[in-house]
Order: structure tokens, then C-alpha cells, then sequence
């Protein structure tokens, strides 16, 4: 119980956990370096801008947020204790990969150590939104599991906090698709490259990763519509993008799965490009607010069991990301 406490405390300095102070404040000056360049020859910094971009005291004090900061503590205390024996590191995956493979002879392919590693570096992101994309995708077609997912489709305002309005199912299953990815691209690349494939990484995390969760990360979770569009939208997931995701709009419905990349959205058609200036309504309508972590934890379980036997949810229509959006 002592180290769950510690952890809490530490969190905000540790370089490996996203709600460092690093990657909020990042967040923060990149906001503020977008909304400034859009008013780039108007008064420069004003008390309304300010509030537009950490939002006010009707946010910060809005039930939905009260809830996120309570689970924010829950998965916290978890983290540093039941979770830990189900989850896998992303250096476990990769030695149980590099394991795997060490019986079969390694082509033994000499590539410079920029090249191997930028190799293994792009290679990471791809295959960690790849998987990101798919279960995220099976979170939203299963029924079971779209019942667990609502948990944080069902936040009716938007902070950096509401990251963690997951359900314990959903943040132990991400969070092990996203150290199977990392780990076992490496391992792969490793047998192939040998050490010159060890990815480029800042505070042992890849540093295209990094970079998204050191500006846009925090964003996506916020009222600050940064939107991507074009052939940019159909590679970056912009903040808009994943506003957007969270619409009470159908025509917004299961779109814009992705992480960082909106690349595999583009490809798999449940793209929507944000318009350069928007707005979503937000929440889920078919369900009753959650009163708070225990109605949290126990309503999804319930509902998922008495959906069980249902078929697959109908999957979106064909790609709407060529056409005009009225937002």
C-alpha cells in the first residue's frame, strides 16, 4: 500500500508515465503555439484565450471530470499493485520474441546503426497503431466489449484526465497491446539487424511516440480543436480527430480509431477528417451518466454479460472523410 501511495506522488516527475509534467506542460505550450499562430496579428495573449485553452472552473468542476480524476487515483493505485501481475513490459515481449526466434538462423543483415534503428523506430509506431487500431476497433464492434469501452465514450466533458475514464478490462488490455507491439517489433528487428536495431528512444521510450505524447497526447482529451486535414489528416490524428471519435453526431460514429496516426483509419475506411475549425457535442445517449467508480466498474460487467450472446454490431458505412463536414 505504501509504494501505491508513492507511486501516486511520483507520477508527475516520472518521464515514463504520460501524466508527467513533462508531457502536460508540453501539451500546454503547444496548444497555446497553435492558438497564437491563428492570431498571428491580433492582440497576442488575452485572460479569454487563456481560459479557452485550460478551460475554467464549470469544467474542472463538472462531474464527469470529478469522476475522471477518481478513476485517474484508482488506476493509479492499481497500477502499482493488481495490475502489475497482468500486464507485459514491452522488454518482456521482446526477449520472449528474441527467445522465439534464436533457433533460427539470423540473416545477419549489416545495416548502419541510423538506418537499423530508424528502421525499428518507424517500424514500432507502425505496428503499435496497428494493434491499437485493431482492438480499439473490436472495442467498438463486439458488443461485450462495446459496453466496457462506453465507460469512456460516456465522458460528457473532455480533460487530459479522461484518459484513464477506462474500465479496468479496457486499460489492461491496452496497455498490453501496447508493450506486445513495441517489444515484439524490436524482437524481430533485432534478429534481424542484431544490436544496431535497438530503436531511438529518450527516457527508454521510442521517441516518435514521445514526440505525439510530448504536444498532442493531452489534446485529444480537451476542448482545444487542432485539426489536421487534408493528406495530413489522412496520416496524423490530430486533437479534432479524436473529438471527433468522441461525437454524439452518428455521422461521427466508430471513426477515427487510431492513436498518433490516422494512417490505418485511411485505410481500413473509418476515417473522418476534422474541419479546420469545429465543434462536437459529447457523451453517449444511450446510457444513464455514471454516478460514480463503483456504478463505473460494476454497470459495464452487468451490461456486457446480458449482451454476450448478441451478434457483431453493424460496421460503419463506407469512408466519409471526402465529404463536407457542417461543423
Amino acid at each position: 500500500m505504501s509504494d501505491a501511495v508513492l507511486y501516486q506522488l511520483v507520477r508527475f516527475v516520472d518521464p515514463h508515465d504520460p501524466f508527467c509534467v513533462l508531457y502536460l506542460f508540453g501539451a500546454l505550450f503547444f496548444g497555446l503555439a497553435v492558438m497564437l499562430w491563428r492570431r498571428r496579428g491580433r492582440k497576442v495573449i488575452s485572460p479569454r484565450l487563456l481560459q479557452h485553452l485550460t478551460g475554467g472552473p464549470k469544467l474542472w468542476l463538472h462531474r464527469s471530470t470529478i469522476l475522471d480524476m477518481k478513476l485517474f487515483l484508482m488506476h493509479g493505485l492499481m497500477a502499482a499493485t493488481a495490475y502489475a501481475v497482468l500486464m507485459f513490459s514491452s522488454q518482456a515481449c521482446q526477449r520472449i520474441v528474441s527467445h522465439a526466434l534464436g533457433g533460427i538462423a539470423a540473416p545477419a543483415i549489416a545495416l548502419p546503426r541510423w538506418l537499423a534503428g530508424g528502421l525499428t523506430t518507424v517500424l514500432q509506431l507502425l505496428v503499435f497503431e496497428l494493434c491499437y487500431w485493431a482492438l480499439h476497433y473490436a472495442f467498438h464492434r463486439i458488443p461485450s466489449l462495446w459496453e466496457i469501452h462506453k465507460v469512456h465514450h460516456s465522458a460528457e466533458v473532455l480533460t487530459p484526465f479522461t484518459t484513464a475514464r477506462l474500465h479496468p478490462i479496457e486499460f489492461i488490455a491496452f496497455a498490453n497491446s501496447g508493450g506486445l507491439a513495441l517489444g515484439a517489433t524490436y524482437g524481430v528487428t533485432g534478429w534481424l539487424f542484431g544490436e544496431a536495431a535497438a530503436p531511438f528512444e529518450l527516457f527508454h521510450l521510442n521517441i516518435l511516440l514521445l514526440l505525439y505524447l510530448a504536444t498532442s497526447h493531452h489534446l485529444r482529451h480537451s476542448g482545444i480543436w487542432i485539426a489536421a486535414t487534408g493528406w495530413l489528416g489522412r496520416l496524423v490524428h490530430s486533437p479534432a480527430h479524436h473529438q471527433i471519435h468522441h461525437s454524439t453526431d452518428p455521422r461521427h460514429f466508430d471513426r477515427n480509431m487510431g492513436y498518433a496516426l490516422s494512417l490505418f483509419d485511411w485505410m481500413f475506411g473509418t476515417l473522418h477528417i476534422p474541419e479546420p475549425r469545429g465543434r462536437v457535442a459529447l457523451g453517449v445517449s444511450e446510457d444513464a451518466p455514471h454516478t460514480g467508480v463503483l456504478d463505473t466498474l460494476i454497470r459495464p460487467l452487468r451490461n456486457a454479460v446480458r449482451v454476450a450472446n448478441k451478434p457483431l454490431l453493424a460496421p460503419p458505412p463506407a469512408s466519409i472523410a471526402s465529404l463536407p463536414d457542417s461543423l
